[in-house]
């Protein structure tokens, strides 16, 4: 099935500026766009040791490292990762979470994003802690298909890939006999949700109209169909994706003068304005998060 056929299954009439697909330079244009500013706004809103850019998984008195290692340690069990694994991280940031798998579960790992900021920040995070990690900016859809990694994982990534199952099939080609595929994913908790409200169209806007979510149900027939069977499905906490935003808010409050002098009082503004709204959908009922794990049939 074409990826535009998968999408019309879920989309409700009326029309949508989601689900666009681009070619691979546009798409890969799109995609850094919000990325390309200097990582030092991006690790004064994230915090922590790792600049984590997703949900976090909290507990009482937690610090943002703590629940920054809390979610990459359930990964990384999702992963059953072991000394000696290869990995991949699709969409990897500033390079927090794959050298922090790399230095304590002893893995060697591979990070691809489509910012050419991103992978500087993460190349000097993985020498700073002296672990084996390599860090590419190529996209996904131009990865050498050879069976390569132990397993991948993503972070609220491919939420942004139109070809969703094109992806799965990349990955089946990549890993290794039996290799794990983990993603953590927001998803419709039904199709409905896909029209999409003004206050929607601003967050969206901020992604470069990249948006692509799914119900869970479909993604999961998605990996079904490539090769892929389902080990295992862990909710997590609308409420911990409301405490990780309301601290980002505070992050960039607090030091809104230097945030301005970095990205543009223009910026600032608009970027505070997409993470309150974000901050509204993640309290009501538009979405759920999942990890969802799964590993590769021959």
């Amino acid at each position: 099935m074409k990826p535009d056929q998968a999408i019309a299954q879920v989309v409700p009439p009326g029309g949508t500026r989601l689900y666009q697909e681009f070619d691979i330079e546009e798409d890969t244009a799109r995609s850094a766009y919000h990325y390309e500013q200097d990582p030092e706004f991006y690790f004064i809103q994230t915090a922590g040791e790792w600049n984590i850019y997703s949900c976090l998984m909290w507990e009482d008195g937690f610090t943002v490292t703590q629940a920054q290692e809390k979610k990459l340690d359930k990964l990384a069990e999702c992963m059953q990762l072991k000394p000696g694994m290869h990995i991949m991280d699709v969409g990897c940031g500033w390079g927090g979470p794959l050298t922090y798998l790399c230095k304590k579960y002893g893995v060697t790992g591979h990070g691809i994003t489509v910012s050419e900021k991103q992978a500087i920040a993460a190349r000097a995070r993985a020498m700073r802690h002296g672990v084996n990690a390599t860090f590419e900016v190529v996209h996904w859809k131009n990865l050498p298909e050879v069976e390569t990694y132990d397993a991948i994982y993503s972070d609220e990534v491919i939420v942004h890939f139109f070809d969703l199952g094109g992806f799965f099939a990349k990955c089946h080609k990549l890993l290794k006999t039996n290799g794990m595929m983990v993603h953590k994913e927001l998803h419709w908790p039904h199709p409905k949700f896909a029209e999409v409200t003004a206050l929607g169209d601003h967050v969206h806007k901020i992604f470069g109209f990249t948006g692509n979510y799914l119900p869970l149900w479909k993604e999961l027939q998605l990996l079904n169909e490539n090769g892929f069977k389902i080990a295992g499905i862990f909710e997590i906490s609308m409420i911990d994706y409301q405490k990780t935003i309301d601290m980002w808010l505070k992050n960039i409050f607090d030091n809104r003068e230097r945030c301005k002098q970095i990205v543009t009082e223009e910026f600032y503004t608009t970027f505070r304005a997409y993470l309150k709204a974000v901050r509204r959908f993640m309290a009501s009922e538009v979405f759920l998060l999942d990890i969802v794990t799964s590993q590769k049939m021959d």
